[in-house]
């Protein structure tokens, strides 16, 4: 086992025999893992090689060295893709955690399969009434995961063929839409509001929340917090 690992005893019976001897079944453990922290961490870490590359790309255009700007200009869309991709991951992996401890009617459930509901909506809704969140926040919170998702999605259901190129607003030209999506700035800001939405979610639950919810929660925040310091080091207070 590793620290963070959850261990958990599945079934567990106890008897008295006739001899008043006490008789227990076999024990098994089951034991998991959290992958919130995890794909944080990822997310990071391929966030710090698009800025690097961002940067490069930035000297190249003074230099107008196109070899370079074509170069660096890739490595910034790869790096970026995978950092929002990974944070999005991130959200997807605390939503299925938050979800074990909120009590989500049927009746939610059944209208989610039959509308076909977006993922997006799923999560927001779900940490509304896991965290009790007031209209303004669940507003707020529900159009960063609509920002979010849509951009994990043209990663990960890109259109084929060709389309309309896109300003690459730190280059200052048009380009293939990709470059221009997955480039720092975009990756910067949706990865600092996916650590932003774990962290002010799981640090600050309303009074009323489950048991089971707030232990989980204190059990994460010692994990996510070495990522906010990293965070704010770098780039300064998250939003």
């Amino acid at each position: 086992l590793v620290k963070g690992d959850t261990v958990s005893v599945p079934s567990l019976t106890l008897s008295v025999n006739e001899q008043g001897e006490v008789e227990a079944s076999p024990i098994y453990l089951n034991v998991g893992i959290d992958m919130t922290a995890y794909w944080l961490d990822i997310a990071y870490k391929h966030l710090l090689a698009t800025e690097s590359a961002h940067k490069k790309l930035m000297v190249a255009k003074e230099e107008k060295d196109n070899e370079k700007i074509a170069r660096y200009l890739k490595k910034e869309s790869i790096a970026g893709m995978q950092s929002i991709m990974a944070a999005s991951i991130a959200l997807d992996a605390y939503y299925s955690s938050i979800k074990q401890h909120v009590d989500i009617p049927q009746e939610t459930i059944n209208i989610w399969r039959e509308n076909g509901t977006a993922r997006y909506k799923q999560i927001s809704e779900v940490f509304r009434m896991g965290f009790r969140l007031k209209p303004p926040s669940s507003k707020s919170l529900r159009e960063i995961l609509k920002q979010n998702f849509r951009f994990r999605d043209k990663a990960v259901h890109p259109s084929p063929g060709t389309a309309a190129p896109l300003l690459h607003v730190e280059l200052n030209k048009v380009t293939d839409w990709r470059y221009a999506t997955f480039r720092f700035n975009n990756a910067k800001a949706i990865y600092g509001l996916s650590l932003s939405i774990v962290l002010k979610t799981s640090t600050k639950p309303d009074s009323k929340i489950a048991d089971s919810l707030k232990a989980f929660c204190e059990k994460l925040i010692p994990r996510i917090k070495p990522l906010e310091r990293k965070w704010n080091k770098r780039f300064g207070d998250l939003l």
